[in-house]
């Protein structure tokens, strides 16, 4: 029995905090493979500032170059339109019968998840990883297993909106990361 570990997110573009989640849940679960899944369009997020899916897809590979572990799942990007976990966990559960699927959430996802599509259902077959930046937020779901990570205050609008004022995004994403925005001009 195989531990997988799918993290999930726009990653647009993926940034430092993104890579200490997932050095963090990588230490705490030592899964047997750690699957990236961008998604096309979340369902519950604002859309702006959208890039080449292309591009985002090349960022997730710096990262996991100064990671050393992570392989990208495409199938939400492959099948277009609005992205349901539900429906991509579903054919990874397939692929992995036998195995434990986590899923990485942040606590602001874990209190949407009651909007999720099919919530219910997903939860019979995958653990939610919640990582948790606020030591003050608690969770009492036992389904659920909390991950701490030091309070990292990136995110990836603040990134789009320092790059469009002309601001440096030094530190705030890994520096290969970086150098990809400014050599392919992103978010300006």
């Amino acid at each position: 029995m195989k531990k997988i570990v799918i993290y999930g997110g726009q990653f647009n573009p993926i940034h430092s905090a993104h890579e200490m989640v997932a050095t963090m849940v990588n230490e705490a679960i030592q899964p047997d493979i750690f699957y990236f899944l961008p998604s096309y369009k979340s369902p519950l997020k604002h859309h702006e500032n959208q890039i080449d899916v292309k591009h985002r897809i090349e960022m997730i590979k710096c990262v996991i170059e100064n990671l050393s572990f992570g392989t990208i799942r495409y199938d939400e990007v492959e099948r277009k339109g609005q992205s349901y976990t539900y429906d991509t966990l579903k054919i990874i559960k397939k692929e992995h019968l036998d195995d434990i699927l986590y899923f990485v959430i942040g606590t602001d996802q874990y209190e949407q998840l009651s909007k999720w599509y099919k919530i219910d259902e997903l939860k019979t077959f995958v653990t939610f990883i919640v990582v948790n930046r606020q030591p003050q937020h608690t969770i009492k779901d036992a389904s659920i297993i909390q991950v701490q990570i030091p309070e990292m205050a990136i995110s990836s609008t603040e990134i789009r909106q320092r790059r469009k004022s002309g601001k440096t995004i030094h530190m705030w994403v890994p520096l290969n990361v970086e150098h990809y925005i400014k050599r392919e001009d992103l978010y300006g």
